[in-house]
């Protein structure tokens, strides 16, 4: 009987400790589509905020399914998305690309991080080439590990007219090697001082 007096007192810190929530913000999660006026917002120094840009905390945190987000620097909007350890580069009205290879493993998420934009590098190209028209760039993603990674695309012409869903729907951007990429700026480069002499 002595004992049942005190077990509130053993409950009670690990309730209120259960209520308290996570202090740096891992037991929320922030939405991948939020407005841009909600993107700089610290959540956990700024809990009123949660509501309104639909940020919300998980009570189960086995739950590790949480997609997180960084936005890069350049071009605007741009993002980096991790979900269930896979990463995805997400471009304004276009689906997203899968990123593979070391840079899945050197880039953190936490909320900290959330707020810091990759200071990412972009290079972007049109080559005319007779009639066709090749739109092609190059970023370079920096880890928080000091690594630096290129990836490379290719934006296709959209295909139909205003009227067709292909162009609603936006860019659908191509992967492509480095090496291709490079080729083609150094032939255009080529193109370019031959027509100057």
């Amino acid at each position: 009987m002595k004992f049942l007096k005190f077990v509130p007192l053993f409950v009670a810190p690990i309730l209120l400790a259960g209520c308290a929530g996570s202090s740096n913000g891992d037991d929320l999660e922030v939405p991948t589509n939020l407005p841009p006026i909600c993107r700089d917002i610290d959540f956990v120094a700024n809990p009123d905020m949660r509501e309104m840009c639909g940020v919300r905390r998980v009570h189960n945190k086995a739950y590790r399914n949480i997609p997180q987000q960084r936005y890069l620097i350049n071009p605007n909007g741009t993002s980096i998305v991790k979900t269930d350890g896979q990463l995805e580069l997400r471009f304004q009205n276009s689906l997203p690309l899968y990123l593979d290879g070391p840079i899945t493993r050197e880039l953190q998420f936490n909320q900290e991080k959330r707020l810091e934009k990759v200071q990412n590098s972009y290079d972007y190209h049109e080559i005319y080439s007779g009639k066709e028209r090749i739109r092609i760039f190059k970023m370079g993603i920096p880890t928080d590990m000091g690594n630096t990674y290129d990836f490379c695309f290719r934006i296709p012409e959209k295909k139909g007219n205003a009227r067709t869903r292909s162009v609603a729907m936006g860019n659908h951007i191509e992967a492509m090697t480095c090496d291709d990429f490079d080729f083609l700026v150094a032939q255009d480069n080529e193109r370019k001082a031959a027509k100057k002499k």
